[in-house]
């Protein structure tokens, strides 16, 4: 099972991307979590910006950050999230679009309870495979 997530970067802003978007669409900040949280600091990270949140909508989500630096390239404020069940089908995935292409975050256990990395496609497009460890 797999879904796919937008995820929006906002250089500095997510606090008040998520007041904005609650305030339009009525919905509701479901987590929210600093750079200051990580158990480790992260060299280059702001540690009072926003590093990931989630934005509930009436009929959808939008996963949120403001990223590690500010954005420098139009079209760098977006990442596709893949959200997975299973980490075969997250290696499989993750290494066919690492292909050609540039890997940001190896796959890697993280400290918020799931196996996590990025990867740049042959094509610029950022990804983000997600994949939950069950306890």
């Amino acid at each position: 099972m797999s879904q796919l997530r937008p995820y929006l970067f906002f250089s500095g802003a997510c606090e008040q991307a998520l007041v904005f978007y609650t305030e339009c669409f009525g919905g509701e900040v479901v987590s929210k979590m600093y750079f200051s949280e990580a158990p480790t600091p992260m060299e280059g990270a702001n540690p009072d910006w926003v590093m990931h949140a989630e934005f509930k909508g009436p009929d959808f989500s939008l996963l949120m950050s403001d990223g590690m630096f500010p954005a420098s390239a139009e079209g760098s404020n977006m990442a596709l999230c893949l959200e997975l069940t299973d980490t075969a089908i997250q290696t499989q995935w993750f290494d066919a679009l690492a292909q050609e292409g540039v890997v940001i975050m190896p796959l890697a256990d993280t400290f918020w309870g799931a196996r996590f990395g990025q990867v740049r496609d042959k094509f610029g497009v950022r990804w983000m495979l997600h994949c939950t460890l069950s306890n």
